[in-house]
């Protein structure tokens, strides 16, 4: 059992700001994971985190996108984060 709700974008009792949330993120990313769903409990952190993510991983790079997912994954596996 999850510690943090996973949100539901088809709950009618979702609020209206997580269900925008959940919608963009689906648009943009083309799908939902469960880290975008825990999230949409505080919409605005979402939107924050988000915002970081396109910053630093997305962003204005030199990098080929290969090239940054490659460095992506390479500092995630350094760092035993597999999530």
């Amino acid at each position: 059992m999850a510690r943090i709700p996973l949100m539901d974008e088809k709950d009618p009792r979702l609020s209206a700001d997580a269900r925008a949330y959940l919608q963009h993120v689906s648009q943009t990313r083309g799908r939902l994971i469960n880290i975008y769903r825990a999230m949409a409990n505080r919409p605005e952190v979402g939107r924050g985190f988000s915002g970081l993510a396109n910053t630093v991983y997305r962003g204005n790079t030199t990098l080929d996108p290969q090239h940054a997912e490659l460095a992506y994954l390479t500092a995630t596996v350094v760092n035993n984060c597999y999530y």
